[in-house]
């Protein structure tokens, strides 16, 4: 027998699919076993996030805690992935059925991960895609994820507005990417704070990107500035920028 075909025998496809079944459909299921016998999920866990377009599972990789993130194909949101997609040049050629442009979209936050993360951003590090299974590092302890940032006091609130701010500097400056979607629900808080959520961050000549950084920013400042932080939107664009609002 071939390494290969031992490591296909060690994934007994039948067993994923009497505990998956009910969640997952067949292709997902073997989308999970093929990076099972790649080896970038071990085991899978437990359901540690659940939304309409997506399931974040927690799971053990060959080096230690992951998260897989599966994207639901059937109920993937055409037009708010759309304009996220359609002025990216990296999936211009992106087929229009569903299921291309949601692997394109589990693609996209793969690949963002890599830039942010490459960047020095704090965020979940990428380690395999595979159709529309997304498989990154687990941001957590104790097999618990840490808590977004919606969800908790902060004893000081102005240092976590600076390491966020730097995150943002880091992702437009050096990994060349705006995340799009930022706010304090896909910011975790862990021993600092990271981001999460990347699938709708674009690069910079996007022809939507300042649109969506300038959102970004006024999200981040409104969240602070509630808590007492002279959080100013103009200002902060331009620290991350070096340009005018």
């Amino acid at each position: 027998m071939t390494r290969q075909k031992w490591k296909e025998a060690l994934v007994d496809v039948s067993e994923l699919r009497k505990t998956w079944g009910g969640i997952f459909d067949n292709s997902t299921i073997l989308t999970i076993r093929g990076l099972m016998i790649r080896g970038a999920i071990k085991e899978l866990h437990s359901v540690i996030k659940e939304g309409k377009e997506s399931m974040v599972l927690s799971g053990i990789g060959k080096d230690g805690p992951i998260a897989i993130k599966v994207y639901a194909v059937a109920a993937a949101n055409f037009k708010r992935m759309h304009p996220y997609l359609i002025g990216d040049p990296r999936f211009a050629h992106v087929k229009s059925d569903r299921r291309s442009i949601v692997y394109a979209w589990a693609t996209k936050e793969y690949k963002n991960l890599q830039k942010a993360a490459n960047a020095g951003v704090a965020c979940p590090t990428p380690i395999a895609v595979r159709a529309n299974v997304l498989v990154m590092s687990f941001l957590g302890e104790g097999g618990v994820s840490y808590p977004r940032l919606s969800d908790i006091k902060l004893e000081n609130y102005q240092n976590v507005f600076e390491n966020v701010v730097n995150n943002m500097k880091l992702l437009y400056q050096k990994a060349k990417i705006v995340h799009g979607d930022l706010s304090e629900f896909n910011i975790l808080l862990g021993d600092k704070p990271y981001m999460i959520d990347f699938s709708q961050s674009v690069v910079l000549n996007h022809p939507q990107a300042d649109e969506w950084l300038r959102r970004d920013v006024e999200n981040v400042c409104k969240y602070f500035s509630k808590h007492g932080v002279a959080a100013e939107a103009a200002q902060v664009y331009q620290l991350i920028t070096n340009k005018s609002f």
